[in-house]
């Protein structure tokens, strides 16, 4: 062996008595680097793939014995047990958090803040708290932000690891086959792959049954490849050499099937079996780490608020330089003029109060409650949508559901309950309920035994009992159906009938989307070899001659016979059944050489024609019982629903009416026409379906990536606005309805189960992938995972996007009109004394702890049923809408003019109450406070000198304005959870139980700030009074009072809505119109 080896190819013994392990790498990255046959060739070089049984220590019909399972094995080879990508530690997920952009302002303003504070404030004893406070909000954030993404990869990973304990593979040992877990397989090991299956390690195919795998997780190309055993791949290319032709390109590479198989990738059609030649860290998939991880983009919100708080920033730096600058400026005046006198310590300090006062604008511009929101919305709501079976795998998905227009949605399991039963059976010209059943086929012996067989060989599916002795089903429902149907006949010996004929089987085919049938060649003897079909009714209809009749003797199809049988398929669709035929072929001695012959859909030639028709079965698969009223939510909340399925377009429409997404001017078109009729998909570019485009930027260097299109896009505009249901639809069929409705500017959604439908989950704006029916590559590339693959929980995803993005804006809402007010009296109270109506400290208050709360309260709003009454928001809309501007700056002008009267003419108005010497009235009005600005207009001392005071202190009339603020912020809270115009404000507040209970404890913890805070807060060291309480809540309703007259200002927006036509409208109208398209569709179906 290892003279033949090394003479023909170089290849080098290992360690051990098998071959170096690094030549087997060598072999699989030959594949990899394919440009037409190298790996075919060098297999060949090798001696062969009979050869590979010496390199391995196998053979391979009777695979890996007890005793080559052993140490020196997994030393030469490895193991195939993964080292499983390890989960971010918390630590790791705050570092990421940090990346955030406004997180990162906040940590600079913050901890320059706080060095400022400590070192140059007048009272450092407390200044410092404010670039603290600053710090911690940060904080909060990063804790939030990751806190949420820890239970988020948590509960990804058991559901993934749920998984893994589902997902066996068939192994040979010791010449019988096993179920085993992927992680138990070695080099040399002999191992049945079938459809669905992620393929466990590199291998070489030794022999393969119309095997198709998709490598997109390696090279990011959605294309299925082509497979064949190796013997069958040497043949196809010593065809090829004596044509001499070659394709170019990418296309080369392709025209030859490959018998290299790669682990990570998926089988998406087909079977075979394979010997593995690298296991683990060996294979491909361990060598190449995170191939089918996506880096999480910016979601859309957070890139609009991002833009958002470059723009505030932006602003308040401005503004910042200018009151730095202004006040600068009137400092050198005052000097010029004599109004002040240069002294190195008090001006040096005034100097620096200058640079104090900017950065403190710069801060209360900054709006840093807007990651802590949007972080406490998306946790909030990620926690609840998994409480309503919606896992969130990625963030993004959230929001644009929020957005989404069209759902394309799968039919079974998700629209129906996928609990199939036979309902109908047509056979011979009549067609029999379910009760008739029995005494039906205990009357016909013969022909049942017929069916019966056809029933077992030709399905997989089997019932067992587990631990706990209760049934359980394992296999494709269809096939459950009719075995459901044999054993309550009194029929369970299907497995019997099955391990009678195994070693008899020369060719399975199973079930493929593509031909819509599966079936499978029986050698009972060398007279009699017998083939069994069972697919989709229409096409075995069309492809059997002859029927067989009740008393078990064949009878010619005849014209009125096949008429008689396409009704039946029809009246049976139109019930809402599912039409399932099974036919068997006794094959003649001269078709025995196209036993694995297909045409150029996958088809076998033996089963085009010359068929024997058994019967076609009627299987019903219920509606779920909640889904008629999502449906009707949807549209009312403007969303077209699309049913995309495999079935007949009779009995999908027939579904789909019965559920609401159809009505009688629906038309349902076939996947195959409707993929002609829009051209397909192609490249933008090239203008071609197959081009040598990248598929990614991964892969891209300095070639352009592929952008795909529909090829005729005025046909998909003519076809779409008639279009509810796609039936009889492969994968691709979805992925270019996906396409084409994404070209038009669409926010789709789409369903996914199976590996096929991952092209179209990636393609789409968010794809949901079956938590319970889903294949692991659905769910790998899936944006939300439905736990209960119920369609109901599409809707609420619905909701809570929407719920989300209103969330936002109500936060925005509030924060901007606080920001506006407190920068405006930042800014004008600085310029012109010298002050700020409000405290740094105090400022600090409204921008940290109201925001914070603010945050959690306005963040945390659970959606209504109002949300699904009105149009999505488009994803290119801007966050602040025309209505939230007039709200905004309606309430900012409100309170700058009541703020800016206190703080200017305050004395002449606020009562003062009590006596002592910290009660100071004002000396012009007796029955007043005094005045608490530092400083005169012309720059003279006012309250300066007390307010350093120790036994005076803050003044009492800017307490009352600072408070005053704050109640002015806590009640247009209230009013920031109406976006609108509503007039009731206090609508389902009572169901807003956090809100309350949030919005009365910072009332509370103000009374606290102001009565007990002095110095700290920069409140009077006696607080308010009772009196001055009461007046200071009587302001705090203005707000409340004032929304009422902003409510009544006109405003336009871009787009003029009707709100008040219903979707049904809408959805209704834009199915009439073009009858000519409705005859060509209806014309082009025909059973």
């Amino acid at each position: 062996m290892a003279d033949q080896g090394e003479q023909a190819s170089g290849m080098l013994l290992g360690s051990s008595k098998f071959i170096a392990k690094e030549e087997l790498i060598k072999l699989v990255d030959t594949y990899m680097d394919r440009k037409f046959d190298e790996e075919i060739t060098k297999i060949e070089e090798c001696g062969g793939i009979d050869s590979f049984q010496e390199f391995l220590g196998v053979e391979f019909n009777t695979g890996l014995k007890t005793a080559d399972i052993n140490e020196e094995r997994i030393n030469a080879f490895g193991s195939n047990k993964k080292e499983e990508k390890k989960n971010d530690t918390f630590c790791e997920l705050c570092w990421d958090a940090l990346g955030d952009k406004i997180l990162r302002i906040l940590l600079v303003m913050g901890t320059l803040s706080l060095i400022i504070g400590a070192t140059l404030e007048k009272h450092p004893e407390y200044a410092w708290i404010e670039g603290f406070a600053i710090l911690m909000a940060v904080f909060i954030v990063v804790m939030v932000t990751s806190t949420n993404n820890y239970f988020k990869q948590k509960k990804f990973s058991e559901l993934k690891n749920e998984h893994k304990n589902r997902a066996l593979i068939t192994v040979l040992r010791n010449g019988e086959y096993f179920s085993m877990h992927p992680s138990e397989v070695l080099v040399g090991d002999v191992v049945k792959l079938v459809q669905g299956e992620i393929i466990p390690a590199d291998g070489i195919l030794l022999k393969a049954q119309r095997l198709q795998t998709n490598e997109s997780a390696l090279t990011g190309e959605n294309d299925n490849v082509d497979k064949e055993g190796h013997e069958e791949c040497l043949k196809r290319l010593k065809e090829w050499m004596k044509k001499g032709t070659r394709a170019e390109g990418d296309h080369a590479k392709r025209e030859i099937p490959s018998p290299i198989v790669i682990s990570g990738t998926n089988v998406v059609e087909g079977s075979g079996e394979m010997v593995i030649i690298a296991v683990g860290q060996y294979s491909k998939e361990g060598r190449i780490s995170g191939l089918a991880e996506q880096d999480e983009e910016m979601t859309p919100l957070e890139i609009k608020l991002e833009h958002l708080a470059d723009r505030i920033s932006g602003l308040g730096l401005g503004a910042g330089i200018f009151v730095v600058l202004i006040l600068w400026l009137r400092f050198v005046i005052e000097l010029g003029t004599g109004a002040n006198e240069w002294d190195t310590g008090d001006s040096i300090t005034d100097l620096i109060y200058a640079v104090i006062v900017g950065i403190t604008v710069i801060a209360v511009a900054i709006p840093e409650g807007l990651p802590l929101a949007v972080t406490i919305s998306l946790a909030y709501s990620v926690r609840k949508m998994q409480k309503e079976q919606n896992l969130v795998k990625r963030l993004h998905a959230c929001e644009t559901m929020g957005g989404a227009d069209c759902i394309c949605s799968d039919k079974t399991g998700t629209l129906t309950k996928n609990v199939m039963e036979v309902q109908r059976y047509s056979v011979d010209g009549s067609v029999y309920d379910q009760p008739r059943f029995k005494s039906l086929f205990e009357k016909h012996e013969d022909y049942f035994a017929f069916l019966k067989d056809a029933i077992c060989l030709t399905s997989a599916a089997r019932l067992e009992k587990n631990k706990k002795n209760d049934t359980v089903e394992i296999g494709s429902k269809t096939e459950l159906a009719m075995i459901k149907m044999l054993v309550s006949l009194g029929h369970d010996d299907y497995m019997q009938i099955r391990q009678n004929v195994q070693k008899s089987v020369l060719v399975t085919n199973p079930f493929a989307s593509k031909r819509k049938r599966g079936s499978v060649i029986v050698g009972y003897s060398e007279d009699l070899v017998r083939i069994y079909v069972v697919g989709a009714s229409e096409y075995l209809v069309k492809s059997s001659k002859r029927q067989l009749s009740l008393d078990a003797t064949q009878v010619d199809i005849d014209e009125d016979r096949r008429q008689s049988l396409k009704k039946d398929i029809e009246t049976m669709a139109g019930q809402g059944l599912r039409t399932l035929g099974i036919a068997f072929k006794d094959l003649a001695a001269d078709e025995m050489d196209k036993l694995n012959e297909f045409d150029k859909k996958g088809v076998p030639v033996l089963e085009k024609n010359g068929l024997t028709l058994l019967g076609i079965f009627g299987i019903y698969d219920p509606p779920r019982d909640e889904v008629t009223k999502a449906i009707q939510d949807c549209k009312t909340a403007y969303i077209k629903v699309r049913m995309v399925t495999g079935d007949n377009p009779i009995t999908a429409l027939a579904i789909a009416r019965s559920i609401g997404i159809a009505d009688d001017n629906s038309i349902a078109m076939i996947g195959e026409d409707f993929r002609k009729e829009v051209g397909g998909v192609i490249c933008e570019e090239c203008k071609t379906e197959l081009c040598d485009c990248p598929r990614n930027s991964k892969n891209a260097g300095d070639k352009k990536v592929r952008n795909d299109v529909v090829g005729n896009f005025d046909s998909f505009k003519r076809i779409i606005g008639h279009l509810d249901v796609l039936a009889r639809s492969q994968p691709e069929d979805k992925y270019t309805l996906v396409t084409g409705l994404k070209q038009m500017g669409s926010v789709v959604a789409v369903t996914g189960d199976g590996t096929n439908d991952a092209p179209a989950l990636r393609k789409a704006n968010v794809g949901f992938a079956m938590g319970i029916a889903g294949t692991e590559l659905a769910q790998e590339v899936a944006d939300i995972i439905l736990l209960d693959d119920n369609f109901s929980s599409i809707v609420k995803a619905v909701k809570w996007g929407r719920s989300i993005y209103d969330n936002i804006q109500r936060f925005i809402q509030f924060q901007l009109t606080v920001n506006v007010v407190a920068v405006t009296c930042a800014i004008v109270g600085a310029v012109t004394v010298k002050q700020s109506p409000l405290m740094a400290i105090q400022l600090l208050w409204v921008n940290l702890i109201m925001d914070t709360f603010a945050s959690l309260a306005l963040a945390t709003e659970p959606p209504t049923d109002a949300l699904l009454k009105r149009r999505p928001h488009n994803l290119t809309d801007f966050i602040i809408t025309p209505r939230m501007f007039k709200h905004i700056f309606g309430q900012a002008i409100m309170q700058v003019s009541i703020l800016f009267a206190l703080f200017y003419a305050g004395e002449y108005f606020i009562p003062e109450y009590g006596s002592g010497k910290r009660i100071l009235y004002n000396p012009k009005s007796e029955d007043h406070v005094r005045s608490g600005r530092d400083y005169h207009f012309d720059g003279e001392k006012d309250y300066y000198d007390y307010s350093s005071d120790p036994d005076i202190g803050p003044s009492r009339m800017m307490t009352f304005i600072f408070n005053v603020f704050v109640l002015f912020q806590l009640f247009n809270e209230i009013n920031s959870r109406k976006l609108l115009d509503e007039w009731w404000i206090l609508g389902n507040i009572c169901h807003t139980w956090l809100f309350m209970g949030i919005w009365f404890f910072t009332f509370g913890v103000q009374v606290i700030m102001v009565q007990v805070g002095s110095w700290a807060m920069g409140c009077h060291l006696d607080g308010l009074t009772v009196e001055q309480w009461f007046i200071c809540i009587a302001w705090g309703f203005v707000p409340i009072v004032w929304r009422f007259l902003i409510i009544l200002i006109p405003f336009k927006t871009k787009i003029q809505i009707d709100d008040n036509k219903p979707a049904s409208h809408l959805a209704s109208s834009i199915h009439k119109g073009s009858q000519s398209l409705k005859r060509h569709v209806t014309s082009n179906y025909n059973p």
